[in-house]
């Protein structure tokens, strides 16, 4: 079946709602980001040449989104949608987790004790609760973001969901904008994000493209997750043509005597234009193709011994699975509480 079977995406009928924090009230607990090219205020520019009106567009950012506002104005807006309309949710800033485990995005007076933050689980329930439309795209960039497709799954769901997200539930994510810059390629209809050069940029295109470059230039896994009649094939964007084959490859670029993690987004007349990973765009470099190679990667298979390096020191430990290059393990003589997704520099054999 064709990707056209999801349809297409429709900002007319889309409610967006847009979570930004870089900075806290409490820094002792929360350690703040930096303030330019921020990319959540891009997405929200985005939206909005895309279609979506501004009134359907709410963005809290940092001393704004306090949990209190976070839980009033989503309320609120849920309830202004109409039946078959999609909400589209945002978060970045930190995700962390209460000593119980549950796990929350950190609002503006986020404090992990006398302010809870905005609940993971709280999304969902405020969703089912208040929301008139059909289906909700859940989108977050920040650790423990794919709690949100966990909390979807454990609620008794009326609407359909799709979650996308810079991390597993499990794991830290970067402090970089790679999942929300991979995001707004794909909305933005670039190339590279096509996978099967239809000209047409599903939602699972999108998503396998987050986790191969999440993968590549982060070392950690995305969650992508769909629930209920959500169709992942839904039509984000119109692609632009592929100009090269190499358009859209991870890989290491060669920079000032030094090789980068980067992907290659536009090619002409020989030359190959690369993006590298944490840098802004105008770090973009125009590079001969003997400036670019694949990225070293060394595949352990599951049921290997290796040494995994945590804190600083080499730990024996056992491989449980491989995706992309990441490997899960398992610490000799510890619990499964302990394992975890590890980037390839900290593994070794």
């Amino acid at each position: 079946m064709s990707a056209a079977a999801g349809g297409a995406w429709d900002p007319r009928r889309t409610w967006a709602f847009v979570v930004g924090t870089l900075e806290w009230a409490h820094p002792e607990s929360f350690a703040s980001f930096p303030q330019i090219n921020r990319r959540d205020a891009a997405l929200v520019d985005l939206l909005r040449e895309r279609g979506v009106p501004l009134a359907q567009i709410v963005y809290l950012q940092d001393e704004k989104a306090t949990t209190a506002r976070i839980h009033t104005w989503l309320e609120r807006h849920l309830a202004a949608a109409a039946e078959g309309d999609l909400l589209l949710l945002y978060y970045c800033g930190h995700g962390a987790k209460t000593e119980e485990g549950a796990v929350y995005f950190a609002s503006y007076g986020a404090d992990g004790a006398d302010d809870p933050g905005w609940t993971v689980a709280d999304i969902p329930e405020a969703i089912e609760r208040h929301f008139r439309g059909s289906r909700a795209l859940l989108l977050a960039d920040c650790c423990h973001s794919g709690s949100l497709a966990d909390a979807v799954r454990r609620r008794a769901r009326r609407v359909a969901y799709a979650c996308l997200t810079s991390s597993l539930a499990s794991e830290l994510s970067t402090g970089n904008w790679t999942f929300t810059e991979s995001l707004l390629a794909g909305l933005a209809g670039q190339a590279w994000v096509d996978d099967d050069g239809d000209a047409r940029i599903t939602l699972e295109e999108l998503a396998g493209q987050i986790e191969e470059t999440l993968a590549a230039a982060e070392g950690q896994l995305s969650t992508f997750a769909v629930h209920g009649a959500f169709d992942p094939r839904l039509v984000l964007a119109p692609a632009r043509p592929r100009p090269d084959p190499r358009v859209g490859r991870s890989v290491e670029a060669l920079s000032e005597g030094d090789w980068y993690p980067a992907k290659v987004i536009d090619a002409q007349d020989g030359w190959l234009l690369v993006h590298y990973h944490g840098y802004e765009a105008s770090d973009d470099e125009w590079l001969l193709p003997e400036a670019i190679r694949d990225p070293a990667l060394e595949v352990h298979a599951r049921g290997k011994a290796v040494e995994v390096q945590w804190k600083g020191r080499w730990f024996p430990a056992k491989v449980l699975d491989e995706r992309r290059g990441v490997h899960h393990i398992r610490y000799d003589g510890f619990g499964p509480e302990w394992d975890e997704w590890v980037a390839k520099e900290r593994i070794r054999s």
